[in-house]
């Protein structure tokens, strides 16, 4: 489970991250966490030997989330060997963050239609967008698909239809959230036409315009 915390840091239970600890870099796991009080994470291990740390050794721990590099510095407060050795980290007070994407996605929730490539031409299963980018879009479907097939939707957007766009699946997985939408796939588009392109961009415009407007400051009362 992905927690996203009131400053912003994506934290999830497990996730492998990656400790640098006096220069040297060590891959653990997150396994808990108070927020602005301390993390827990696995104590760090060199071929197969607990390597030591002493209290208030500077730490950095960096990892992906959503597309998103997170980068920040801590402390080693403590560490336990009972019940299984673990290491207690002062919970960051700042972070940096890299978009890694090519294209940021916005969040959607738009019914569409797909068809197989190489089968009918009219649209045949249903879907729904579930974010959205110049370059791709994540989904969750019905219809079983299989990484590097490729697809054509269409979708009414705020500035027009996309109709017959081509994409690649490039990533597919189960979706627990959904008993109807079994799957959650992600698309790559396959060289957008002019007008699908403007299409996208006039959307992602809008959305970028929201965001910003919902990011001021409101005016004391």
């Amino acid at each position: 489970m992905r927690v996203v915390t009131k400053t912003g840091l994506h934290l999830t239970l497990g996730k492998k991250v990656r400790a640098t600890l006096r220069g040297e870099k060590y891959q653990v796991a997150l396994r808990g966490w108070v927020e602005n009080e301390y993390l827990i994470v696995d104590y760090p291990q060199f071929q197969g030997d607990f390597v030591k740390i002493a209290p208030l050794t500077g730490c950095s721990l960096s990892f992906t989330s959503d597309g998103t590099y997170f980068d920040f510095k801590t402390l080693v407060l403590y560490s336990t060997a009972q019940p299984i050795r673990l290491m207690v980290l002062e919970y960051p007070k700042s972070f940096t963050t890299y978009q890694l994407r090519k294209n940021n996605r916005h969040k959607a929730n738009f019914p569409f239609k797909f068809s197989l490539e190489g089968g009918s031409t009219e649209p045949m299963f249903n879907g729904t967008i579930r974010d959205l980018s110049l370059s791709g879009a994540l989904i969750t479907h019905s219809q079983k698909l299989t990484k590097g097939d490729f697809i054509h939707l269409t979708v009414n957007l705020t500035f027009g239809e996309l109709s017959n766009l081509k994409a690649q699946v490039r990533n597919v997985r189960r979706n627990p959230g959904s008993k109807r939408e079994l799957f959650v796939t992600g698309l790559e588009f396959a060289k957008p036409n002019r007008d699908q392109d403007r299409i996208l961009r006039e959307f992602m415009g809008t959305r970028m315009g929201e965001r910003r407007r919902s990011d001021r400051p409101r005016a004391p009362k």
